[in-house]
């Protein structure tokens, strides 16, 4: 036999091909002839009896030979148990038989693709779900279900609760498994429609089947929305998974659950080591859940760890939910610390409670780089309307605090407050200043205003003491409204240097700081309050004032120099520091001497009432109507205080009371009080005595007369 010859080889590829051809026509006659659509009809339509349930074959049932043999059967109905309601609806099934044992006349479904499949799924108000039934074993005469591969086009599947009265929906289903006898990859995608946003579903894993028994090997599997607040949301799920089947139960190990948004870039983790889970619940012993948040200039970051963790259809609850919350905005950083049992009933209600909170505020700002606070409370909230509330007592710096707040929204919060707190020094929290603490209006460091632009709140604050600087009040409140452009204390009360003190105060962010007062003092002690404000001791008394202010700056000495305003003083039963008119008048040849002298801590001119009123410009107060009386002498005059340059320059004319003094009546000193406001120079005003004298002779010959007339009428 020559195997080089054509013929030869021509010859073996005819018969070849004829006994292949044979082969399949012998294949097909078989199979239709083993084919009997009313049989196979008949055998679908009571493969459920023994559950109740009706199996209806409207359409058209057709073999099929090439490539692999089968049947395709169209408008397939399955009903509820011992019900006509529909359970499931199926637009076409095709399956794919095994060659082998269909030889020897044994149907073996190894492969099956449903397109537009429908199913309806109830749990009832015993629990059972319907399609319980279906995981029962049984044997299916005439044919046999083993899997190796499952394909779902468009599918949809419907679940209504009975007893919570809850509803979902999966469309757009598409599964497509292969090798399920051994090692299965397992591809599937849906949508769950939603009455305001669809999520999108997709997973691929590793899935084995053992019995009833289902393995994940690893899964990844993701829900992505689109939200108008948050922009594109993705939740990512890993891990493996263990589903029995047998009684609907689950376990997972090494699992990891991470939400990302888009709008603001955020990210959250929740770790889970393991997991038991069941239609009623799922119980997660140990987990710790990781945040991040990035929104405009701010920074947010969560590390919690959560203890048995319980997740039921109506509630989610933790033994204890403790760990560290920071927000950061540049290098100012506020850290919180809580620890507390955690609820979230209906997944809605949020509870913790009781709550220990530990709040640090860290910053270059303050003079020690942190201020901290340690309250017990409860923090409760509704997820829905977006409010929390938090109630605290505890200590902030040593002091005591109660704290009760209410926040509202969660992207652009507004809060309602009210603080009560028993002393604070703010000196801790302003820029720092060398030495000792210093007249408020002589600090030049900046007020730091940038926290505002995170607040939208509206409040009541009291105290039991408040110090800047060396200015002091007590048993303050005040009504606070606080914006990123603009703060307003409104119905501000305190006692205030043993008197009261009531008014308004706003503050309007710009280009330029703008501040104003407006202010009622009563009963106030002045020397101590000028000293504190102004380093002003030169007056003393107790009184009442009324003050209307406005400033702008940076800093409380661009605030000083731009006051502006009106400010009414009105003194009893105070003192002039620095010099003793009566006496000067008593021995006024002697004293006319040394009139221009500094002031003398030792000597003052005491009086009954003083009143003048101030106005203010740009740090600058004038006045034209001081009037002082007392017993011994009366004063009045006029003159200006400049704060900006910390000097005085005042004209009076002191009398003496005639009635003490009768010979002095008529007598008139004119007095000029000049120099630094800590340290003036008292003189004569020898502009006064001269006045409408031109020449330097006339200036000094009515200077000698004046002087003369007045030694005159004192002497005997």
């Amino acid at each position: 036999m020559n195997w080089n010859s054509g013929r030869l080889w021509l010859r073996i590829t005819v018969y070849t091909s004829l006994a292949l051809l044979c082969l399949g026509v012998v294949t097909q006659s078989l199979i239709f002839w083993q084919f009997d659509e009313t049989a196979v009809r008949h055998a679908i339509g009571e493969s459920l009896r023994d559950t109740g349930r009706q199996v209806l074959i409207e359409g058209t049932i057709s073999p099929r030979v090439f490539p692999i043999p089968g049947i395709d059967i169209n408008d397939i109905t399955v009903s509820q148990p011992g019900s006509t309601a529909k359970f499931a609806k199926i637009a076409r099934m095709e399956a794919r038989l095994a060659w082998w044992p269909l030889l020897f006349g044994k149907r073996e479904v190894r492969s099956l693709t449903l397109y537009a499949p429908e199913i309806d799924v109830v749990r009832q108000k015993d629990g059972v779900l319907s399609i319980s039934d279906l995981f029962m074993r049984r044997e299916q005469p005439g044919f046999n279900i083993n899997l190796n591969t499952l394909v779902v086009h468009d599918g949809v599947f419907s679940y209504h609760d009975d007893i919570s009265g809850a509803k979902q929906r999966l469309s757009s289903i598409t599964i497509d498994a292969d090798g399920l006898k051994s090692s299965a990859m397992l591809k599937a995608s849906a949508v769950l429609d939603d009455d305001t946003r669809p999520l999108r579903m997709a997973m691929n894993t590793p899935l084995t089947i053992d019995n009833n028994r289902l393995d994940f090997g690893q899964i990844d599997a993701q829900v992505e929305s689109d939200t108008p607040t948050l922009g594109k949301t993705q939740l990512r799920t890993t891990g493996e998974l263990h589903l029995d089947l047998n009684n609907l139960s689950a376990a997972g190990e090494d699992l990891a659950f991470e939400f990302t948004t888009e709008q603001p870039q955020s990210s959250a983790t929740l770790r889970v080591p393991h997991l038991d889970a069941s239609l009623e619940r799922v119980q997660i012993p140990q987990s710790h859940l990781s945040a991040n948040m990035q929104y405009e200039r701010s920074q947010y970051q969560l590390e919690a760890n959560l203890a048995n963790l319980n997740i039921g259809r109506k509630a989610m609850n933790a033994s204890r939910l403790s760990g560290d919350f920071n927000w950061q905005v540049g290098t100012t950083r506020v850290k919180l610390q809580l620890d507390a049992p955690f609820t979230l009933a209906g997944l809605n209600d949020l509870q913790l409670s009781p709550l220990t909170l530990t709040a640090q505020a860290i910053t270059p700002l303050l003079p020690r780089g942190q201020l901290i606070a340690n309250m017990q409370g409860a923090l409760t909230g509704t997820l829905g309307d977006e409010r929390f509330d938090l109630h605290g007592k505890g200590k902030i710096d040593g002091s005591d605090i109660a704290l009760d707040v209410t926040q509202y929204g969660l992207m652009h919060p507004r809060h309602e407050a009210a603080l009560s707190i028993g002393a604070l020094d703010l000196n801790r929290y302003l820029p720092e200043t060398k030495g000792e603490a210093v007249a408020i209006f002589q600090n030049k460091n900046p007020i730091p205003l940038d926290w505002m632009d995170f607040f939208d709140l509206n409040g009541k604050v009291s105290a039991g003491e408040l110090s800047m600087g060396r200015f002091r009040m007590k048993d303050v409140s005040a009504s606070v409204r606080i914006l990123p452009q603009e703060m307003e204390l409104n119905h501000i009360s305190a006692n205030i240097y043993s008197g009261q003190l009531q008014g308004d105060a706003s503050l309007k962010r710009g280009q330029t700081n703008r501040y104003e007062v407006r202010q009622t003092l009563r009963g106030m002690n002045i020397r101590p309050l000028l000293v504190d404000l102004f380093n002003f001791g030169q007056l003393d008394g107790k009184g009442n004032g009324q003050v209307m202010l406005a400033a702008q700056g940076d800093s409380f000495v661009d605030l000083r120099n731009s006051l502006s305003g009106n400010v009414q003083m009105s003194l009893n039963q105070g003192a002039l520091t620095g010099i003793d008119l009566v006496s000067a008048l008593k021995n006024l040849p002697a004293e006319l001497k040394e009139m221009n002298t500094p002031s003398r801590a030792n000597q003052k001119t005491t009086f009954s009432t003083l009143q003048a009123g101030f106005r203010m410009e740009q740090g600058v107060g004038r006045n034209q109507d001081l009037k002082l009386a007392s017993q011994l002498v009366n004063v009045n005059g006029g003159g200006k205080i400049d704060l900006k340059h910390s000097i005085i320059d005042y004209n009076m004319n002191v009398a003496a009371n005639p009635r003490e003094f009768s010979s002095l009546r008529g007598v008139s000193i004119p007095l000029k009080i000049t120099g630094p406001l800590n340290a003036p120079v008292y003189a004569l005003n020898f502009n006064a005595l001269v006045k409408g004298k031109k020449t330097e002779t006339e200036k000094q010959q009515a200077l000698k007369q004046e002087l003369k007339k007045q030694i005159t009428t004192i002497l005997p």
